[in-house]
């Protein structure tokens, strides 16, 4: 009885809360169409990009060639499990992102502040110092996933139990706690990686930064159930999310028990960000770019329209970066053009905190 108390008692204040500041249904509906339509304008650039950039390096011609139909379709069926990796981390990434925000009050911020990224570089790192870029544990691709995402895991689980449960579910203590540590882990592995042989260097390189292509398809298909798993436990959590992001106190006013959900949202965002880690790579401003200018598309505080726009927007941000990364022949990553455009973003949304 008390539980459907509960219940009526989120679903009801839920739906009325923030009234006259939420967007309506129609501008929600024409967002998600437009950015629909760029998403198949991304997948449409990804497929050319993939056949392009085969075709120009196998030939070594500036201009695209005629090549028979069959060799194209040839091509896009092999993209196509990459294209699916790209869409699952995408979304994973926004949704992990757009929760860690609510829990942690503050626009700003996303989960991979918390050292996600230093600790997938620092494994990777560690296991070519210590065993080379040829031993099993780095070069199986199924093996290092496991391995780097079972780490990340587990650190991640460790570091929230052992931070929050010293300072009271302190969340700036832990993001303080994340930043010092990631910074104590970058600067180690670069010191190590100036100690590598060439060979192991450039391995270990092409290893650690975004290259969608270069993943293992057996890899993409095996953890594509895990991120479903997040995505949906994280998306059916909405209605609390709601009552959450007026903070602690209020919430748990309204019957929410705040540190439980606490600890769950964090185990969740620990299990996505590190399963995404280790299949694609660190991707810092990816999350934060798409949930904020969700934000401004909608202008609600709503979870499951902006969990939807969030996730079609990084979609859109990530399908047409690999594809103009793809397009220049890898001249310049992914991540540089993510995190260009990232950075740009939360330094206008710092100026903008600032001016309110």
């Amino acid at each position: 009885m008390e539980k459907l108390k509960l219940r009526d008692k989120l679903l009801q204040f839920s739906g009325r809360m923030y009234e006259g500041n939420e967007g309506s249904k129609k501008r929600n509906l024409i967002v998600y169409i437009v950015l629909g339509v760029m998403i198949l304008g991304a997948i449409g650039l990804y497929y050319y990009a993939r056949t392009f950039a085969k075709v120009r390096y196998l030939t070594d011609r500036p201009i695209p060639i005629p090549i028979a139909e069959g060799a194209i379709w040839e091509v896009m069926a092999r993209a196509t499990p990459h294209l699916v990796g790209i869409i699952g981390a995408s979304i994973v990434i926004a949704i992990v992102s757009l929760s860690f925000q609510t829990i942690t009050h503050s626009r700003v911020l996303s989960p991979s502040m918390v050292g996600f990224p230093a600790v997938f570089v620092g494994t990777q790192t560690l296991l070519v110092f210590f065993l080379g870029a040829q031993h099993f544990l780095f070069a199986n691709p199924f093996v290092n996933f496991l391995l780097t995402s079972g780490i990340m895991v587990a650190v991640s689980v460790l570091m929230f139990g052992a931070v929050l449960r010293s300072h009271k579910n302190n969340i700036v203590f832990l993001l303080m706690f994340g930043i010092v540590i990631s910074g104590i882990i970058m600067s180690s592995s670069n010191y190590l990686r100036l100690m590598l042989t060439e060979a192991d260097f450039f391995q270990l390189m092409a290893a650690i930064n975004v290259n969608v292509p270069a993943v293992d398809e057996g890899i993409i298909w095996f953890a594509l159930p895990f991120m479903v798993i997040v995505v949906v436990l994280t998306m059916m959590r909405h209605r609390r999310y709601n009552v959450m992001t007026l903070g602690s106190e209020q919430a748990k006013g309204l019957g929410i028990h705040y540190e439980k959900e606490l600890r769950i949202n964090l185990i969740l965002i620990a299990f996505g960000m590190s399963i995404v880690t280790a299949l694609i790579g660190p991707l810092t401003f990816l999350g934060l770019l798409a949930v904020n200018a969700a934000r401004e598309m909608l202008k609600t505080y709503k979870h499951m329209p902006l969990f939807i726009a969030s996730s079609l927007l990084a979609m859109v941000v990530l399908i047409a970066g690999q594809g103009l990364m793809e397009l220049m022949l890898g001249a310049v990553p992914v991540t540089v053009i993510v995190d260009i455009v990232g950075c740009a973003y939360v330094f206008f949304l710092i100026l903008k905190e600032n001016r309110v």
